[in-house]
């Protein structure tokens, strides 16, 4: 099988909205049904916990969703016909044209992606809107809008071919969404509500009615519940691993704790994190991340520049330089758009999905808003140790990281 051949059972269906457009392609709809498959099998909410132990819901299915079409941007480069959750800037009037948030950590380059954060730089309160998927007429082209100039002033000619809202059971579209969707898509003749039905369900109701969320029983074979739920992740070439979602997600009565809790505080609650992850992940951590899987808290050794990982019997079991984070942390920012600011705002994080290429995709709550990022298992323990830090002594880790003022601020 080919990496961009679509599989799925078939049993899951996606129902246009008849009162807005069809799908620009037929080729649209078999791939968008192959995520939703794996996706409405998720139990629909989740609880998180943040770091400061306050509990918050999660949409699981739309961040399992989200995480797929992010993951096959990423093996494309961007350079794909499916953008999920682009950020717009909405213009003051009705008659203006939205303009999507680009890269502010990948140079000037006008074809740059799109931005991956939900709180991009220049963004202005209550007029930023984030629809589930933007279609595009060329993938060679990253630009993700109508024809209009970006914040750079540079123009770019009209690259979108459909906003796409996605709606499982339970939700529904909100006025406020339709209007500002078609405003983004340039007209209703451009704007597509699918609405996702799961198997052995009648076609949607008028008025949904929200059902409890499933309890997936363990297998009969033995084989772990998160490990043998492929996830359809495609890239140019075959990969070599098939993509799988984590089995945390499968369970709807388990608290979901958080990669980047306080070690010393929620030490149990840390240990239960990791331990809810497939064993592929785990070992990932592993070789990254060893102090993910013991109770401790981090130093920090100014005469020698480096932080370092202390566990409750005093091993040092983790250092980092200072010099190893900032590396690690201008590569972060590349690669999510993530700024100090936001760094700060982290609640929470978890593993959603082993995309294979030693890839994860990670569930980030900044600010109570869920975003997905897709990264390099280095990475995943860089940002879980700079979390982890600045709850501790965030002043600190802003210096470190180039943020002296900002520090100084707060």
């Amino acid at each position: 099988m080919t990496s961009t051949q679509i599989v799925g059972n078939g049993l899951t269906r996606l129902e246009e909205d008849q009162q807005y457009a069809k799908l620009p392609s037929t080729k649209n709809k078999p791939y968008l049904q192959s995520k939703a498959e794996v996706a409405v099998r998720v139990p629909d909410v989740r609880i998180g916990v943040s770091k400061l132990g306050k509990t918050f819901t999660i949409n699981a299915r739309q961040a399992v969703m989200s995480a797929e079409i992010r993951g096959d941007e990423e093996n494309h480069k961007y350079l794909w016909y499916y953008k999920a959750e682009v950020s717009f800037d909405m213009p003051s009037s009705s008659r203006g044209v939205p303009k999507p948030f680009l890269s502010t950590t990948e140079g000037s380059n006008p074809n740059r992606r799109h931005s991956l954060t939900p709180f991009p730089k220049g963004l202005r309160k209550n007029y930023l809107r984030r629809p589930d998927l933007i279609i595009v007429k060329d993938k060679a082209v990253r630009w993700p809008g109508r024809a209009t100039k970006d914040h750079d002033g540079v123009p770019h000619g009209d690259n979108l071919h459909r906003v796409v809202e996605i709606k499982f059971p339970g939700d529904s579209l909100h006025r406020e969404q339709a209007e500002a969707y078609q405003q983004i898509a340039g007209g209703l003749d451009r704007f597509t509500l699918l609405h996702v039905i799961p198997p052995g369900k009648k076609r949607r109701q008028t008025e949904p009615v929200k059902k409890p969320a499933p309890v997936f029983a363990p297998r009969a074979d033995g084989i772990p519940r998160g490990e043998n739920r492929r996830v359809p992740i495609y890239g140019p070439k075959p990969l070599p691993d098939p993509a799988f979602y984590e089995e945390w997600l499968d369970d709807a009565k388990q608290l979901v704790h958080s990669l980047a809790e306080d070690g010393k505080a929620l030490a149990q609650n840390l240990r239960q994190a990791v331990g809810q992850l497939s064993a592929k992940v785990q070992a990932e951590l592993k070789q990254h991340a060893p102090w993910l899987f013991t109770a401790g808290h981090w130093l920090q050794d100014k005469a020698n520049d480096t932080w370092h990982f202390v566990n409750e019997q005093g091993k040092r079991i983790a250092s980092w330089t200072s010099a190893q984070l900032r590396a690690a942390w201008a590569e972060i920012q590349r690669v999510t758009d993530l700024t100090l600011e936001t760094l700060r705002q982290i609640d929470w994080t978890q593993v959603l999905l082993d995309i294979g290429k030693g890839l994860l995709a990670v569930a980030v709550v900044i600010a109570g808003v869920v975003v997905v990022f897709v990264l390099g298992g280095w990475l995943v323990a860089a940002l879980a140790a700079l979390v982890e830090m600045g709850a501790a002594a965030w002043a600190a880790v802003a210096v470190m990281l180039g943020g002296g003022a900002m520090a100084a601020a707060s």
